[in-house]
């Protein structure tokens, strides 16, 4: 039961340590975004963007990245604000935010009329998974989707599937068409083989031999009547107890044996039930002490009755002496029976 409220505990624990955390950081994002809303009705859009940025990448929230690209918008970074009304308009599309999603065309419609248009075009059984254009993602562009750049030259990053990576430096038109520009050919990614090592060989190690302990140090039995000793202790105290309980037990008017006996002898009252519970609990203190002291001193009795004798120091003609060093005791115990077997 203890185990299990200490499980429940260190489980609640770390569930309070994660919601912390969560609304630490839930904490710093509404106050990054709060600080740019307020940089941004100042027009300070230089220290807003940064706000809304920081915001962004704590909660990953639709109406923060709204906030950005439109800030973005104001300060002048045309491209930039267009991208993150891409990235906007697909994020709303998942959530079916139909207005947000809506908010966020019309605002890449009004960005693209300073934009050139481009499409990238793929090579064939070339799987393409990210195009970037200084060193930003644009969302879709490896789908062959037509997408928005600002004109000049442009760094794109080309990436696919178990292929190099290609990065060139495109000049971007406006044109009224959109300009189609052909994804070079890719050279296969290495891949270094794994080489599995063989595991290494066992050696077999011979065991030491082991030396016979030397004459005259093998154990006398001491040990195990030290112990003995010790039970008996435990067993005289025991049988102590058990006999001190044993006779307030008796003495207690209110306790079983005596309520039997003399039912009038214990009222019944407050007194008398705390003179009758006072009687249980010496009545069972007693038994356990009793059991207890008793399996101390037999066990006692055993163990001294069966611990080794000193090593003998007599010569082979002293038959009586060999005889007492080798008596033994044995316990044994059997189909409803137990005893000592003695071995002299």
């Amino acid at each position: 039961m203890k185990r299990a409220a200490r499980a429940i505990a260190a489980g609640v624990g770390l569930w309070s340590s994660l919601a912390l955390a969560q609304s630490d950081k839930d904490a710093d994002a509404e106050r990054f975004f709060r600080e740019g809303q307020k940089l941004m009705e100042a027009r300070r859009y230089g220290e807003a963007c940064p706000k809304f940025e920081a915001a962004y990448k704590k909660d990953h929230q639709l109406g923060t990245l709204l906030n950005l690209a439109y800030c973005h918008k104001e300060q002048g970074a045309v491209w930039l604000a267009w991208v993150e009304f891409k990235e906007a308009e697909r994020k709303a599309v998942e959530l079916k935010r139909n207005d947000r999603r809506d908010f966020a065309r019309q605002r890449m419609a009004e960005l693209e009329k300073s934009l050139a248009r481009v499409v990238v075009e793929p090579q064939k059984k070339v799987e393409l998974t990210e195009v970037l254009v200084d060193d930003r993602r644009v969302p879709d562009a490896e789908k062959g989707v037509t997408f928005a750049a600002e004109p000049g030259q442009r760094k794109l990053t080309f990436r696919a599937k178990g292929k190099k990576q290609i990065v060139e430096l495109v000049t971007i038109v406006k044109r009224e068409r959109p300009q189609r520009i052909a994804v070079p050919a890719m050279e296969d990614e290495e891949v270094e083989p794994v080489v599995e090592e063989p595991p290494p060989r066992a050696e077999r190690v011979e065991p030491a031999p082991v030396a016979p302990p030397p004459r005259g140090e093998t154990s006398d039995g001491s040990g195990q009547r030290t112990v003995a000793l010790a039970l008996v202790g435990v067993g005289v105290v025991g049988v102590g107890v058990g006999a001190v309980t044993g006779l307030m037990t008796l003495s207690n008017e209110c306790a079983k044996s005596a309520r039997a006996t003399n039912p009038a002898g214990c009222p019944d009252t407050e007194v008398g039930r705390e003179r009758a519970a006072e009687g249980q609990t010496t009545g069972m203190i007693s038994t356990v002490a009793f059991g207890v002291g008793g399996a101390a001193l037999i066990t006692a009795l055993v163990l001294y009755l069966t611990a080794p004798s000193a090593p003998s120091s007599a010569t082979a003609g002293d038959a009586p002496a060999r005889r007492a060093a080798g008596a033994r005791l044995t316990p044994e115990i059997g189909s409803g029976w137990a005893g000592l077997r003695g071995v002299f």
